[in-house]
């Protein structure tokens, strides 16, 4: 019985339709325990092999191989239950060798792997065995369906089935099964990134008692074609800080490839299409570095550069995709802040404070409202005793001069101060340093019966000029009335039209209240002369004779008479 089935037992070519001479890579063939010299344990028949120059030999000395490629031992040979491994190869005239292993197995083994099957014989038994993995290409596009594998076909006694993945499990109707030919044949078109593997069991049952015999399981691998091309991964968003130094590092640009790793379809090469006068990037890596150090955000704050991604390593038949990348430049404090007038001159009265002077408005370049950009200033001379103090604006970035201590006309009637503008962050990156401005300011004497009376006028404030040119200094500064007629002929001219005013201010003063009191001086003049003549009307009361007028008419007595 094993002698029949051993020698109608053919070992096929995998591909036939191939002139190269293959071999199948494996092969299991049940023996007994004990092989006797002389036995045929296999036949080798190969297809598209040249027949008459093709040479096969067999790498155990237990076996020789004959010309028609029978395989027979040449002595006795015991197989344990481990079963015995041995190697055919064959050799054309091609040059090339193919070779396969042959696997005795003893019907011991079978103990290991048993399953029961059905009503019918509870105590049969089954052999499992695992072949060399097959391969068939992706997106195969010759005709179908197409032999991937030929197994051999056992003897009319037994019959096989085909299971599994590809069959009748997802994705079902790739493959099948010629039992016939025993030809494993692929039915159509298989994606490899979306499958790769397909897992595929064979079971070989007796067709007399229908009793599973033997599984075999064959594992079908996709084999890649380069049909993706690369992809971008992540957002192509960079910084890199302005004036910073060639051979900066901006970023890695990712990428990625659906094909087999491993392999030159997803060894992808990087290259810039645009932007390579101040950029370069590293062909295997994808980091992006600077190749200049003029880069300057107040010239240009963004960059776009173009970036190619191409697999095969860049090959002409490689695959590609490009897409922009943004640089943006980060801000450094490299402009420091300017002023916009060279230099300033106030007009302050004496014994002043507390007091806003002046603004001093500055430009700055960088960044608005950060510490590049926001100004810090200081009095770095003429503050010696203290009088005076700066501040910004947070709202308007200006500087915001004050008095805090009165001047003294007497002891100083003029000082200047030097104003230095600043950042609140250090300067980075640029040659430029801070800048100063020179403030004069003009100490005014106050007389003491203005100084007294506190009176004040609208703003106007003169300066050393001739009388001719009077101008304003600061609009904050208030400025006292004799303040708009001081002029520069000297300090008595000053001194006399202050007393005038004062003698003036006193004048207004009590010009009101004489008015007043003359008023009143009248009203009691009237009163007086009101009481008198109400007390000559009221004298007949007293016995006196009543005085009588001479316009009277007489009485009519005194007429007839």
């Amino acid at each position: 019985m094993g002698k029949v089935l051993i020698s109608t037992t053919y070992l096929m070519l995998i591909l036939s339709c191939v002139e190269s001479c293959f071999l199948l890579r494996s092969f299991y063939v049940i023996v007994p325990e004990i092989i006797p010299p002389g036995y045929q344990v296999a036949k080798v028949e190969t297809v598209g092999c040249d027949a008459k120059s093709v040479q096969l030999t067999v790498k155990d000395p237990s076996f020789t191989i004959e010309s028609n490629g029978a395989v027979v031992a040449l002595t006795s040979v015991s197989v344990g239950e481990g079963g015995r491994i041995f190697s055919v190869s064959a050799r054309d005239n091609s040059g090339l060798e193919r070779k396969m292993e042959v696997h005795l197995v003893r019907s011991t083994i079978l103990k290991r792997h048993q399953r029961g099957r059905g009503s019918l014989n509870r105590s049969r038994r089954r052999s499992c065995f695992l072949l060399d993995p097959s391969s068939v290409v992706e997106n195969y596009e010759g005709s179908y369906p197409k032999v991937i594998e030929r197994l051999g076909s056992l003897y009319s006694d037994y019959v096989t089935f085909v299971e599994g993945q590809g069959v009748d499990a997802y994705p079902t109707g790739v493959f099948s099964l010629d039992r016939d030919t025993g030809d494993l044949l692929l039915l159509k078109a298989v994606d490899r990134e979306e499958f790769p593997r397909y897992h595929i069991g064979f079971r070989v049952f007796d067709k007399h008692t229908n009793v599973e015999r033997w599984y075999f399981s064959l594992t079908v691998i996709v084999d890649d074609v380069n049909d993706n091309a690369p992809e971008f991964v992540g957002p192509l968003q960079f910084t890199v800080p302005e004036h910073c130094s060639a051979g900066t590092v901006v970023g890695v640009v990712s990428a990625t490839d659906r094909d087999e790793i491993y392999t030159d379809h997803v060894k992808i090469k990087y290259t810039l299409v645009s932007g390579s006068d101040m950029f370069t990037i590293h062909p295997e890596t994808g980091v992006i570095t600077t190749t200049t150090n003029t880069l300057d955000r107040e010239l240009k704050e963004n960059h776009v550069v173009t970036v190619k991604i191409q697999d095969m390593n860049g090959a002409p038949n490689g695959l590609f995709a490009t897409s922009t990348a943004t640089i943006a430049l980060s801000d450094i404090n490299d402009n420091p802040p300017t002023f916009m007038k060279s230099s300033y001159n106030v007009t302050v009265e004496e014994n002043e404070s507390e007091k806003l002077l002046l603004r001093i408005p500055v430009q700055d370049k960088d960044l608005i409202n950060t510490s590049n950009w926001m100004s810090k200033f200081v009095i770095t001379k003429g503050n010696e005793n203290g009088n005076f103090r700066i501040v910004t604006d947070p709202q308007t970035n200006e500087g915001l001069l004050y008095i805090s201590k009165p001047l003294d006309y007497e002891k100083t009637n003029d000082v200047q101060l030097q104003i230095t503008a600043q950042n609140v962050a250090l300067l980075n990156g640029s040659s430029a340093t801070w800048q100063s401005i020179p403030v004069n300011f003009i100490v005014e004497k106050v007389d003491a019966v203005r100084a007294g009376l506190g009176q004040k006028i609208s703003p106007g404030i003169l300066t050393r000029d001739p009388p001719t040119r009077r101008a304003l200094t600061s609009p904050h500064t208030p400025t006292t009335f004799s303040q708009l007629f001081s002029q520069s002929s000297g300090r008595e001219q000053q001194t006399a039209r202050s007393v005038s005013f004062g003698l003036l201010g006193i004048m207004t003063i009590l010009c009101p209240v004489v008015l007043l009191l003359l008023l009143f001086l009248l009203l009691v003049f009237f009163c007086l002369k009101k009481r008198e003549k109400l007390q000559l009307n009221d004298s007949g009361d007293t016995g006196r004779i009543p005085l009588k007028s001479n316009t009277e008419a007489p009485d009519d007595s005194m007429a007839w008479e």
